[in-house]
């Protein structure tokens, strides 16, 4: 999915700013292992194929995706 379609699912408004906001959430949760990025732009679900957790995330400390 896309941040523009995730954003109305979870009760934001689709703006520009609520949109990008969302992607650099969706960004993180790439970079930590939740989420996997297959093509620019379009998040899935991880597909865990034994991979230790990848830490060494760029992620802010203490904001929550």
């Amino acid at each position: 999915m896309q941040a523009k379609q995730i954003v109305p699912r979870i009760g934001l408004e689709a703006t520009t700013a609520k949109i990008e906001g969302t992607r650099g959430k969706l960004k993180c949760l790439v970079e930590r292992g939740w989420l996997d990025e297959d093509t620019p732009g379009r998040f899935t679900l991880a597909r865990h194929d034994g991979d230790a957790d990848r830490g060494n995330s760029r992620c802010p400390r203490g904001s929550s995706p």
